[in-house]
């Protein structure tokens, strides 16, 4: 009768364990999962060469946006850049050490899990970060966040020090995606 109890006991143990990680929609991670930073694969341009930067697109996916940057499932939202993935820098928003901030939200579409966010200059020397407002902290010489809903609203804010060419770098469990964009003096 004990040995017949605890086939029971081990099989009620084995079905609560199989609960206790739930389907997720295809690409999503568990929030468990661990991310190993990616090295920075970001493009290079030289002096001279204009910035190619990310062909904004029509969004009509979950979120309000009219357009995104990148093919996701991160996505800036291009209504924050004016025209053709280019920052508008304005002085005042300019701050103490000369770096200018800007807000710019994310989509997260059909993805939950680790992100890490890191941005950098891509055309000459200078500074760059980015960071979601609201969820994750600096880590990995980016910023680190675990998504916990396959779709996600994210404020954030754009560091760069100047006008010139700039990437993001997004890594999750299951991609790495580079999205290019500009930033210039606002006329």
């Amino acid at each position: 009768m004990r040995a017949r109890a605890a086939v029971v006991l081990v099989s009620v143990l084995a079905l609560l364990a199989a609960c206790d990680d739930p389907p997720r929609p295809s690409g999503a991670a568990s929030a468990s999962a661990t991310l190993s930073p990616q090295p920075l694969r970001l493009p290079v341009v030289r002096p001279g060469e204009p910035c190619p930067t990310a062909t904004a697109q029509a969004w009509t996916g979950p979120g309000q946006a009219a357009k995104v940057l990148g093919d996701g499932p991160l996505y800036p939202i291009a209504d924050y850049f004016g025209g053709d993935a280019v920052l508008e820098l304005r002085d005042d928003e300019r701050g103490p050490d000369g770096s200018y901030e800007k807000k710019v939200r994310w989509l997260g579409v059909g993805y939950a899990g680790p992100v890490l966010l890191r941005a950098a200059r891509i055309d000459g020397p200078g500074v760059a970060s980015a960071r979601f407002s609201y969820v994750g902290s600096s880590r990995a010489g980016g910023h680190y966040a675990e998504l916990t809903n396959a779709d996600s609203d994210l404020p954030a804010t754009t560091t760069v020090g100047g006008p010139g060419c700039y990437a993001y770098q997004v890594d999750g469990t299951t991609f790495s995606k580079t999205i290019v964009f500009g930033a210039i003096a606002a006329p």
